[in-house]
């Protein structure tokens, strides 16, 4: 854009927007991009916005590795790859991962997602990850490593993810359900709002009592991935849904690709219709994890690197 079409979007003098472009073109966060076609006066300068004046990493940790990508300051991908977990050590696996990025390249930003409750940057349930449970996360990286940090819940990335990635109104309600490898969670987008609740515990399904003896957790537990759903895990999911529909009754429920089949999804809907009316039911859909979960956290690294320009 033009000094003056900034000058207008913004609400602040040409002047003023003058001395502000030409300070980031020095710091090379914009570039000139050639100038307007001549209308009978000067012609003015175009500029434009340098993705590479800063990058970001975002990264997730699961059970057994660690996925990351290294991105620019518009959220494009400039690398990627996973480092496994050694020696069981979830918190040691991740200093090194960002120690062994940023001693390689300028990294401004980083967003983790971990599968594990998160408050304000704290783990605060994380059972199966001994090493982060309790850990204030943001301020031990943070102070180690001198960036800003961004640490969040996976399933708040993932339905955060899928709500930019994927056509939708704004103020649409979407619950994203993923069943782990740990264990199952979900996120939600209320009214396109992201909830985390009172505690930030929103989304710990596994918990719900479904049955007299057995949590949704218990009934779901022994699902084998690229299997169908059995007969058991079936109607767990079904109940979900009834229980998601009857509380939130969202637009959508997202289930994750690597865990249900579009025949599993058509099984749950026709099993969940002998507990609420059709009518009531949200569109049931896959939704590609490991991008809308990237997504997210990608969305939350550009919003940060952003703020540091």
């Amino acid at each position: 854009h033009t000094v003056a079409e900034i000058s207008e979007a913004i609400g602040h003098s040409f002047p003023t927007v003058k001395k502000h472009l030409e300070l980031m073109r020095a710091a090379g966060e914009v570039n000139e991009q050639g100038l307007t076609p001549s209308t009978g006066g000067r012609p003015a300068t175009r500029y434009v916005f340098n993705p590479s004046a800063a990058n970001g990493l975002c990264a997730y940790i699961e059970q057994d590795v660690i996925a990351y990508r290294r991105i620019d300051a518009i959220g494009t991908t400039l690398d990627k790859g996973r480092m496994a977990i050694r020696h069981g050590n979830h918190l040691q696996t991740l200093f090194d991962l960002l120690a062994s990025q940023l001693a390689s390249h300028s990294i401004q930003a980083i967003t983790i997602g971990v599968a594990a409750a998160v408050a304000d940057g704290e783990i605060i349930y994380a059972p199966d990850y001994p090493t982060l449970s309790n850990v204030a996360l943001t301020t031990l990286l943070e102070s180690t490593f001198d960036v800003p940090v961004v640490v969040e819940n996976d399933m708040n990335a993932a339905v955060y993810g899928y709500g930019r990635s994927v056509p939708t109104y704004a103020d649409e309600t979407i619950v994203y359900v993923y069943l782990g490898k740990n264990g199952p969670g979900s996120g939600i987008l209320l009214n396109g709002r992201l909830i985390r609740g009172k505690t930030n515990f929103t989304g710990e399904i596994s918990f719900l009592p479904f049955y007299a003896h057995h949590t949704f957790y218990d009934r779901i537990r022994n699902h084998q991935r690229g299997t169908s759903l059995t007969d058991q895990a079936c109607d767990a999911l079904a109940r979900l849904v009834t229980t998601f529909t009857a509380t939130l009754n969202p637009h959508t429920i997202v289930f994750s690709d690597i865990d249900v089949t579009e025949e599993d999804i058509r099984r749950v809907r026709k099993r969940s219709e002998r507990y609420i009316a059709a009518t009531h039911l949200p569109d049931l859909t896959r939704g590609l994890w490991e991008e809308h979960y990237f997504q997210g956290l990608i969305t939350f690294c550009v919003e940060t690197l952003l703020e540091t320009i």
